[in-house]
């Protein structure tokens, strides 16, 4: 790694010894990039003086529970004074810069943290590869040669690096917990919530979800807290839960042997019923995703692609005119899918708490193995938690070669209380 992963007691402490070091550590790091991987990695930054404030700001009152921690956010989310650019192809649209700032951002504010940066998305945050064609891809920590993965890519990128501890960006579709499943990062998907609708620029509007990356347990179980003031969970035994290692799509050995390396630590039923139940409804909703998405983009997209057809990404393209060509069976079949999908994890959960399933069949992709149909299989993963509206737990676990992966641990949303339990359980995992 570019360099050493800081905890959030860690940075506390810099900021509490020299606000105006980690101000300008920050801001070095950024002038000593070119001016390739600056584009394609940030969006806008504060001046030194607006980081200053944050930080000076955020020491006064430690008792906050992100108290001196920096964050950057990906350029979906609105921020007072700055512009929303999208990561779009044609500037005229989003050079303006904000009146108001996201919900996402006032919470984050209230909380304690120190916002940093924003982050360049994929274009309009929607390539799960996290390809940008305008600004050029955002590259992976460990090599060019890996896909940096998911429209918050860049923001991903930005904790692996070490450059902040704490980075959120929309996960709709996996844009957060693609990238931090190929970096090797814990992070969160929350459920339904306002911070994904109040100042943000939508992808997929009626499942839209935001997420967030950290580089340790700890911070993740501390950002957690920080959000849902929920610490303990009201039972006498574990959580219980199940491992659903693939769907219908074949998982490499390396991804099924990490996702055992951390089921071991957990409460895990092994009734195979109630896999191939579960499997039998999930593994349909990669085509039910795809079309809602699609027919949600079209919406958003259609007076825009009138005009500016040819700079957008012809992939994006692709989705946009599926949206126009959906007719109402296939719109009807879609929702019967979401639907039945909804309804497996509303019967899974009468008698589980959790489900897992891995985010990715393979580790760590190089780009040139990336295709349509492993493209395909991520999102079969992926689809699930998406359509059903569910908040998971992103946990990484390391493969040969030095290439990472994360398993995600969908969550009864009417038992969020458990996250805190199953993230003190795996801490020896962890830590050891």
């Amino acid at each position: 790694m570019a360099a050493t992963r800081l905890n959030f007691e860690q940075w506390r402490t810099l900021v509490q010894k020299s606000p105006e070091h980690v101000a300008d550590q920050f801001l070095a790091r950024l002038e000593a990039l070119s001016k390739f991987d600056r584009q394609t990695w940030f969006a806008a930054t504060p001046f030194k003086q607006q980081l200053l404030q944050a930080l000076n700001s955020a020491a006064v009152d430690e008792d906050r529970p992100l108290a001196c921690v920096p964050y950057v956010l990906q350029d979906m989310f609105d921020v007072k004074d700055m512009p929303t650019g999208c990561g779009a192809p044609f500037l005229a649209q989003f050079e303006a810069p904000l009146e108001e700032s996201s919900l996402l951002y006032q919470k984050l504010n209230t909380l304690g943290a120190c916002f940093f940066s924003k982050t360049t998305p994929a274009e309009f945050g929607v390539d799960p590869q996290g390809r940008n064609l305008t600004n050029g891809d955002c590259k992976h920590s460990d090599s060019e040669l890996y896909v940096c993965g998911g429209g918050a890519g860049a923001a991903v990128r930005t904790v692996s690096e070490g450059l902040v501890p704490l980075a959120f960006g929309l996960d709709t579709g996996g844009g957060i917990r693609i990238p931090a499943a190929f970096h090797g990062l814990f992070g969160f998907r929350m459920g339904n919530n306002a911070y994904a609708r109040d100042g943000v620029f939508p992808i997929t509007p009626s499942i839209e979800s935001v997420g967030w990356v950290n580089n340790c347990i700890a911070d993740l179980s501390t950002t957690f807290r920080a959000f849902h003031r929920i610490t303990k969970f009201d039972s006498a035994d574990a959580p219980r839960g199940y491992l659903i290692s693939e769907l219908s799509s074949a998982v490499s050995a390396d991804i099924k042997s990490g996702l055992l390396g951390l089921t071991r630590e957990l409460n895990i039923d092994e009734d195979p019923a109630i896999g191939t139940r579960l499997r039998q409804t999930l593994s349909q909703g990669s085509t039910a995703y795809q079309t809602l998405e699609a027919r949600e983009l079209h919406s958003i997209h259609q007076y825009w692609v009138e005009e500016y057809r040819d700079q957008y990404d012809p992939a994006l393209l692709k989705r946009i005119q599926a949206g126009i060509d959906c007719t109402p069976q296939i719109a009807d079949a879609s929702a019967h899918i979401q639907e039945c999908i909804r309804s497996a994890f509303t019967e899974f959960f009468d008698d589980y708490d959790y489900l897992i399933l891995p985010i990715s069949p393979v580790s760590t992709p190089e780009k040139s193995a990336w295709n349509d149909s492993l493209e395909q299989q991520i999102l079969q993963l992926i689809a699930p938690a998406s359509l059903a509206f569910l908040p998971a737990i992103i946990l990484p676990f390391a493969c040969p070669e030095g290439r990472h992966s994360a398993a995600q641990v969908i969550i009864n949303p009417h038992k969020l209380q458990i996250v805190a339990d199953l993230l003190s359980q795996l801490t020896g995992y962890y830590e050891n």
